[in-house]
């Protein structure tokens, strides 16, 4: 099942329309490329766990490889994220092996997920564990409720203000922005997950 962890995630100032999730790939002995379609109608995404089904995923965040899955002895292992030029060297991409890097390759219609080294019988079974963005659903209808975090509600509520001040009130347009960019502001101190800092000066001997 993809979980929802974050809710809303940002990239730039003007793109939040999307959120944070995380499942479980079946690794298969051979396999190295999962794909995971926009939609159904694109194509049949790979098969996940608890929940299978994943569509509309964007990009990957961070992964790691689950051993002995949902019991007492389950680990993970993390996972380096590696771009193209970097997979591109590797000199045996059918090496059979224990996994530690993946390849993320985003196209129009899916992104694919390219492993290396490429799952052998051993790692068959276990799992890959990772986090991934994905678009927030269309609200469709009037009547439906906007798939956003309460905590952006007053920002979404106030860029919709603003955007459509651009075309109906252009002498509001300022006024708008400001007031958009205060909520937008406020919604991201209260995103994401708090963490404690711990600073310790370094040691100094001057005359030693």
């Amino acid at each position: 099942m993809a979980n929802t962890t974050s809710g809303t995630t940002t990239f730039d100032k003007n793109f939040h329309n999307c959120e944070i999730a995380d499942t479980n790939i079946d690794l298969v002995q051979g396999q190295a490329e999962y794909d995971f379609f926009r939609a159904s109608s694109d194509g049949t995404s790979a098969t996940t766990a608890p929940t299978n089904g994943i569509y509309g995923m964007s990009d990957v965040l961070e992964a790691q490889l689950r051993s002995n899955y949902n019991t007492t002895t389950q680990s993970d292992s993390p996972m380096t994220k590696v771009d193209r030029s970097t997979y591109a060297g590797f000199s045996n991409k059918l090496s059979q092996g224990t996994p530690n890097q993946y390849w993320v390759e985003r196209f129009i219609d899916k992104v694919t997920i390219t492993l290396y080294l490429t799952p052998g019988s051993t790692e068959a079974g276990n799992l890959l564990n990772y986090y991934y963005v994905s678009r927030i659903q269309d609200a469709g209808a009037y009547t439906n409720n906007a798939d956003v975090p309460y905590r952006f509600v007053p920002c979404m509520v106030s860029g919709l203000a603003y955007y459509l001040s651009q075309k109906f009130k252009p002498e509001l347009t300022q006024q708008m922005k400001l007031l958009y960019e205060d909520e937008l502001q406020r919604a991201l101190q209260e995103d994401g997950s708090s963490s404690s800092t711990f600073i310790t000066p370094k040691t100094y001997y001057p005359n030693v």
